[in-house]
């Protein structure tokens, strides 16, 4: 059985909609696929090796393994994994390879499980593997569209998106170092938090000039919450020389940096679309 799942984009709202606040995010057009078949024991094949169950190399396929048991206890599966998402880029492609995987799983052993019922799985397996998460990327990954959080209000956005692809982080040391940075300074951050709140309120009613405004002030609080460098600094300067207004997307400190697509876009550059389906079996 193959699932698949979409990545997705945060375009603002990251680290702020973990406390509380508003952000804006939408399934991409890159899709993560998982093929599972019944086996004796398990083994999981991806672009990061082969392995049977194991929490450091696989650890999302691992607990969603796990937490699939908890519905129909399971002696084995082969599972290969591949996808079009970049690794640690932001992109929420841990999201989509868990989302499938439970998609592939719940089909492949007839358990069935409901849109609604692999979103709450998968959104354990992100606590399980970060320890602190907001869900948006199982939500994202597995009913595809584009959405405010946390109201799950559906929005429409009529933009391609140019994304560059910077290098690989952890999203976990990101979202700690928010998380001392707040404790060490609450008033100021929560006060940030309020600000990245406002521009992921206001952007889905923006044409391409404002909307690329808030991109650029979006950067700027980011870089305050200390998830930017000044490497990644210094790219975005340089790209706002040559006229595009980008920041980062995920947990920062990596990733990928993204900015509208107006007909033009960067070097070394990639477009993605906002993507409406989300996950789906693709064949049996």
């Amino acid at each position: 059985m193959i699932a698949s799942a979409p990545g997705k984009i945060i375009l603002f709202g990251e680290h702020a909609v973990v406390y509380g606040r508003h952000a804006l995010v939408s399934a991409i057009d890159l899709r993560c696929r998982v093929e599972v078949k019944k086996r004796s024991e398990f083994r999981i094949f991806s672009p990061l090796g082969l392995t049977g169950l194991d929490l450091k190399i696989h650890p999302y396929i691992t607990f969603a393994i796990n937490r699939f048991c908890e519905f129909k206890k399971i002696e084995g599966a082969e599972i290969v994994v591949k996808s079009e998402i970049p690794i640690a880029s932001g992109l929420g492609s841990s999201a989509a390879v868990t989302v499938a995987t439970l998609k592939a799983l719940s089909e492949e052993f007839e358990v069935y499980l409901s849109e609604e019922e692999i979103f709450e799985i998968a959104k354990k397996v992100e606590l399980d593997v970060q320890g602190r998460a907001s869900g948006i990327d199982p939500f994202i990954s597995t009913f595809g569209g584009s959405w405010i959080f946390p109201e799950r209000k559906k929005v429409e956005l009529p933009f391609q998106f140019f994304l560059i692809k910077l290098w690989e982080r952890s999203t976990k040391a990101m979202v700690e170092k928010v998380a001392n940075l707040r404790q060490k300074y609450p008033e100021i951050v929560e006060k940030i938090f309020d600000s990245i709140d406002s521009i992921a309120l206001k952007a889905p009613n923006c044409g391409a000039e404002e909307f690329g405004e808030l991109i650029h002030m979006n950067q700027s609080l980011l870089r305050a919450l200390g998830v930017s460098s000044p490497e990644i600094e210094e790219i975005v300067s340089k790209l706002e020389k040559d006229g595009f207004r980008v920041k980062l997307t995920g947990a920062g400190g990596g990733g990928c940096i993204f900015g509208i697509f107006s007909g033009r876009k960067p070097e070394n550059s990639f477009l993605v679309r906002p993507e409406m389906e989300g996950v789906k079996i693709e064949s049996a």
